[in-house]
């Protein structure tokens, strides 16, 4: 199908095209050519003119290909999905999930042409879609997180993830030593995997130890991350959700109980948690009550970010075709000059 899109309006050009042959014409008629010669600077006018109109036309041809100039960016998502993600505490009722999912599209939007990986975690990791530069790909996985029911769910480990966010950013390093490393981690920073009760322990102790082990859990329960150092070159790590939380329905629309109080269990962002694992990786906490909230962080990461070309078959482009009439044109214009002249 063609598309045009004309350098002038066809209202202003055409009046401009039979002015030209009209002035092309007279001179013709009034030189002392033979006829035959007369005739062929009649035809080389009126060629002029139609090379006019179609340049001016400007047509151009649909095409799937196009170099585009990219940021060169690998952005890993790391995604929390337990329970208390699903509590519809973000921008009003919305879902913390939804709020998340929401910034990673705006990401993907804003780093377009970059690729992407996403890693999910609850008590324990799983690399959902490795580095991709198919935005689809990723899109898909991030619709089909469900919320699971609490008859399985076994609650949150932060720490879960640092392996698997380990190997993917050091493979992003090494295969791509020009591209830079983009870490955006969502998460309500809620605790609540009980590591006693995985391993069988009733995890009973006495209160000193107890103190003991918060004032340890305080400073060093997010430690691991510290391996990230060197990894990551921007990016954020993402609290969602309220101070004064909300309470949660799991998969299966069972409301979710404290198992202490028997009252219904209240989830509250723990950004304290955030906040520290920012600190050891070494990334900017924020609290997204909207996504205008990593507008800064992005548009940062843009501004610092290289850019490469790509070709690429996903992007609709226009191919002008103009220059294929243009040589025409001017071959005509010096015939036309070369036969004024004699």
């Amino acid at each position: 199908m063609l598309i045009t899109n004309p350098i002038f309006p066809l209202i202003v050009i055409i009046p401009v095209i039979v002015l030209i042959f009209i002035g092309l014409f007279i001179g013709t008629v009034r030189s002392h050519a033979g006829m035959f010669k007369k005739v062929i600077e009649t035809v080389v006018t009126v060629l002029i003119c139609i090379c006019i109109y179609v340049i001016n036309l400007r047509i151009m041809l649909p095409s799937s290909q196009a170099t585009v100039k990219v940021p060169s960016l690998n952005v890993l998502f790391v995604m929390d999905s337990t329970i208390s993600m699903w509590a519809e505490d973000y921008d009003g009722d919305n879902s913390r999930m939804d709020g998340a999912i929401e910034a990673c599209n705006y990401i993907m939007d804003e780093f377009n042409g970059s690729s992407f990986a996403l890693i999910t975690f609850d008590h324990e990791a799983k690399v959902k879609i490795p580095l991709t530069p198919d935005r689809e790909s990723i899109t898909d996985a991030l619709e089909y997180i469900y919320e699971p029911s609490m008859y399985v769910a076994k609650g949150s480990d932060m720490n879960s993830p640092v392996d698997e966010m380990s190997r993917i950013l050091t493979h992003m390093k090494d295969k791509y030593e020009n591209r830079e490393t983009i870490v955006f981690f969502f998460s309500d920073g809620e605790e609540t995997f009980d590591s006693s009760k995985e391993s069988g322990k009733d995890g009973s102790k006495d209160d000193e130890s107890g103190d003991e082990q918060d004032d340890e859990s305080s400073e060093n329960s997010y430690a691991s991350y510290a391996r990230l150092i060197g990894l990551v070159d921007g990016g954020a790590i993402v609290g969602v959700g309220s101070e004064d939380g909300t309470t949660m329905k799991d998969g299966d629309g069972n409301d979710i109980y404290d198992p202490e109080t028997g009252d219904l269990a209240v989830s509250c962002i723990g950004e304290e948690s955030l906040e520290s694992i920012a600190s050891k990786v070494g990334l900017e906490y924020v609290h997204m009550e909207d996504v205008d909230d990593l507008e800064d962080i992005v548009d940062h990461v843009i501004e610092d970010a290289t850019y490469e070309a790509e070709l690429r078959d996903d992007v609709e482009n226009k191919e002008d075709t103009y220059y294929y009439v243009l040589p025409i044109l001017m071959i005509l214009l010096v015939s036309e000059l070369m036969m004024f002249r004699k």
